[in-house]
């Protein structure tokens, strides 16, 4: 019975020691020497964003001085963008195992992305897109996916990976 008592004293104890002590207001009256009192003052601004990528870019054929390529240009969008100060968001992007590839059954076709009208293509992981700190504007960057005409017919499709991530704006890499 006391090894119960004494154990329940302990977790008493131990229970009312983990309260948390809150700093009590300042009191000022016609006694106070010093009659000045401090603040804090403070608010939290989490960050924000809004990044809009395409689900779909339907390549469509097109025919300049006899050649066949298949084309289409898609866009990124970012709205209220509010990140901590210095930090950017960049968006990548991936191809299939590491590459710009399309299928059809069993044929393969490569295509190529470039940024905006950029003639540089870009590599799979590279950064498309830099957008930064602008609650009010809607920021854009402008994809151009383009591939040779097939040697086969067929529905040809792929899928790319839009990878978003915050840095910082001195660790930017890519394209903005």
């Amino acid at each position: 019975m006391k090894k119960i008592m004494t154990l329940i004293l302990a977790l008493a104890l131990a229970f009312s020691m983990s309260v948390t002590a809150f700093a009590e207001d300042t009191t000022i009256d016609q006694n106070t020497a010093d009659k000045t009192g401090i603040a804090t003052v403070s608010y939290n601004v989490a960050p924000t964003y809004t990044v809009t990528i395409p689900t779909k870019v339907d390549l469509m054929r097109k025919e300049t001085n006899g050649t066949v390529t298949y084309e289409q240009k898609a866009e990124i969008k970012a709205e209220n963008v509010r990140l901590n100060q210095g930090d950017v968001i960049q968006v990548t992007l991936a191809g299939n195992e590491g590459a710009f590839k399309m299928s059809s059954g069993q044929t393969e076709w490569k295509y190529a992305v470039t940024v905006d009208d950029s003639a540089t293509p870009i590599s799979s992981g590279d950064v498309v897109a830099t957008f930064k700190t602008d609650k009010n504007a809607t920021q854009s960057a402008a994809l151009h996916f383009a591939a040779d005409d097939p040697d086969y017919a067929g529905n040809y499709s792929g899928t790319v990976t839009f990878t978003l991530r915050v840095a910082e704006a001195s660790a930017q890499e890519g394209r903005s």
